[in-house]
Order: structure tokens, then C-alpha cells, then sequence
């Protein structure tokens, strides 16, 4: 395993904030805003208020800045954490860490379909739901488990023991395999998806979280948060190859293709840094930092990996970020401390 380097404060890049696009100038055209073509969705789990907030991208001027236009505020269980969408986009998982639930939101008529509940699902945290659309995935956070419902009826088919303190899942590339990344251990459980069981283990940091496939498909990417480190291993092995130091408490992790770089929220110093994932000698090499909102948590791209949707838990918002730009357009309030975020 070889450590690149640690990281190093560099100067911000320039980007416009919220203040300066003026709040008041959004709200007082919002009546006029063009909804995105394809209809696309944002859904923010809204801790302190046990809500959940649905958007649709949409323009201010044609051809402008795109901004968020809220749809409607859907109410949810105790203390939301995280939110995964279903493949067709019709629904919505939210997990409620104050209570042992999943609510699950009907998108086309925007309200509260049905409730998941499992004495067993204590403190359900991340979760995912399978290609096919049949089945939802959620860590159980409060325990060792990673339970699996039928989309269906909301029956329970498995329960998958894991390391303890599961927190975030991430299909392999063919699906065959889940990652679950374990808060309180050392390691990333893999997962057989048709035998239900774990079957292996990837060493990890402390408190390894969010993960994601690299734009070439060669690496599971892993945030360690307590470590504030992203390590990259090749699919099928166990090891890192190399390890990134990166700006404090690296909460998630995004990937753009088109652009090979991997974002990375450092929640402790409000910052979204980039590392470069072109195939060359700088693979992974910290490119920058820009600043973002207070204490970000959720990140999402959107389906033309154009914008990056940005929840900051501490200022109650959700920023805009224009990757074609590489700044933040417009920032839009959410309900009280926004955590996972999710988009179709």
C-alpha cells in the first residue's frame, strides 16, 4: 500500500455565493421558473424536522443558472438520515434513525405511500435499491445486520450480518456483489447479492463510510472519516493500493465521468475537494478544495452529471454546484439540519 500524501490546505478557487446571486431575486421569479425537460427529481431527508423536501431542477431564465423548485415537504419518521430513489423513480426510501422505519414516498403523486418497519431495524441508515427495482436494501446501523424488503409489499425476505455499525451500500459494477461499509470496523463487508451472506472483507480506515466505483471501473473508492483519507482498491482485492489524505471528515463521495474527477465533501472544514482519476501518474492526487456550506452532508450528481446537489446541514440549504462552471449557482433552504440526499 503506498500513502500519496497528506493534505495540505491550498487557496479556494473562486465561486459566486448565494448572497451574491441574491435570494431575493430566485424567490421573486420562482412562479416563472422552466422545469427541467426530464422531469428529474431531488429528495432531501430533513433531520430536525423529521421531513422530507422534494425538488425538481428547473431554470430562472432559459438558458440560465439552474435551481432547485420545491414540490412539496412530505412528512417522515423520527430524526430522517438517508434517502435512496428507485430505478424508475417512482419511489423513495427514507431512513428514520429515530425510529426502526422506512418511509417510503410515492414520487408521481409527491405523498407518503406506506411505512417499513422491523422490530429488528435499529437505527436504519444507507440504503439501496436493486436494478431490477424488486428489492430495498438498509443497514441497520444500531446493530450488525443488512436487511432486505421486497418493493412489492414491504415484506421482509433477509437478513444479512455484516460488521458492526453498517452504514453505506454500493452495488459492484455487475451487481453480483454489495459493499457495506462498517462504522466500527476495519473493513468493508462484500456481499453476495443471490446467497444473501458476506463472503469476504476489504481492509478499511476508521469509520469507513461512503464508496463508489472510479469513472474507469478499476477501484472501489473508500472514505474514511475519522482518518480523513479516501483509499482506492482494485476491484477484487482486499488491500488498498494507495491511500489519499483529503480535508476533514470525507462524508461522501461523488464520481463524474465526464469530467474524471471524484468530489469529496470535508464536512469539518466546509470544503468540496477534487481529486484527479484520469488514467496518469497523478491518479487520486488532491487537485483543490472549494468552499461549500456549512457542515455538508448528502451529495448527489444529477442523471447528466452536469450539477452537483450539495445538502449543508448546518445552514439548512441545499446548493446547486455547476460542473460545467465548476462554482455554486444558486443555494435554496430545506427543512431543518438536511442530511441524505438523492436524485433521479
Amino acid at each position: 500500500m503506498v500513502i500519496i500524501e497528506p493534505f495540505k490546505e491550498v487557496g479556494p478557487l473562486h465561486c459566486r455565493s448565494a448572497g451574491q446571486l441574491g435570494w431575493a431575486l430566485a424567490l421573486s421569479v420562482f412562479a416563472g421558473l422552466n422545469l427541467d425537460a426530464q422531469n428529474s427529481i431531488v429528495v432531501v431527508a430533513n433531520s430536525g424536522d423529521s421531513t422530507a423536501s422534494v425538488y425538481s431542477p428547473a431554470q430562472v431564465f432559459p438558458g440560465g443558472d439552474t435551481t432547485l423548485k420545491l414540490l412539496k415537504v412530505l412528512p417522515v419518521g423520527k430524526t430522517p438520515n438517508e434517502v435512496c430513489i428507485s430505478p424508475a423513480g417512482k419511489r423513495a426510501y427514507v431512513s428514520n434513525r429515530g425510529d426502526i422505519s422506512v418511509t417510503v414516498l410515492d414520487l408521481e403523486n409527491l405523498s407518503v405511500s406506506s411505512t417499513i418497519s422491523d422490530p429488528e431495524l435499529k437505527s436504519p441508515d444507507g440504503c439501496i435499491v436493486s436494478a431490477d427495482g424488486t428489492k430495498l436494501y438498509v443497514t441497520a446501523a444500531g446493530g450488525d445486520s443488512v436487511f432486505v424488503f421486497s418493493t412489492a409489499d414491504n415484506r421482509k425476505l433477509s437478513e444479512i450480518k455484516v460488521g458492526h455499525e453498517p452504514r453505506r451500500l454500493l452495488f459492484s459494477p455487475d451487481g453480483s456483489r454489495l459493499y457495506v461499509s462498517n462504522g466500527e470496523e476495519r473493513y468493508v463487508s462484500v456481499v453476495d447479492v443471490k446467497a444473501a451472506k458476506e463472503i469476504g472483507r476489504i481492509k478499511a480506515g476508521r469509520d469507513n463510510r461512503s464508496m463508489i466505483i472510479t469513472p474507469d471501473g478499476k477501484y472501489l473508492a473508500i472514505g474514511n472519516v475519522s482518518d480523513d483519507t479516501v483509499q482506492f482498491v482494485k476491484l477484487g482485492e482486499t488491500e488498498s493500493e494507495f491511500v489519499v489524505g483529503v480535508p476533514r471528515s470525507p462524508q461522501r463521495l461523488v464520481a463524474i465521468p465526464s469530467r474524471q474527477i471524484l468530489f469529496v465533501i470535508g464536512r469539518f472544514d466546509n470544503v468540496l475537494s477534487m481529486l484527479d482519476v484520469r488514467p496518469n501518474k497523478a491518479y487520486g492526487r488532491l487537485q483543490g478544495s472549494i468552499p461549500i456550506g456549512r457542515s455538508a452532508w448528502g451529495m448527489a450528481a444529477s442523471a447528466a452529471g452536469d450539477f452537483l446537489y450539495i445538502a449543508n446541514t448546518g445552514d439548512n440549504t441545499v446548493s446547486v454546484f455547476d460542473l460545467r462552471l465548476m462554482r455554486i449557482g444558486f443555494t435554496v433552504p430545506t427543512g431543518k439540519a438536511p442530511l441524505g440526499l438523492a436524485v433521479h
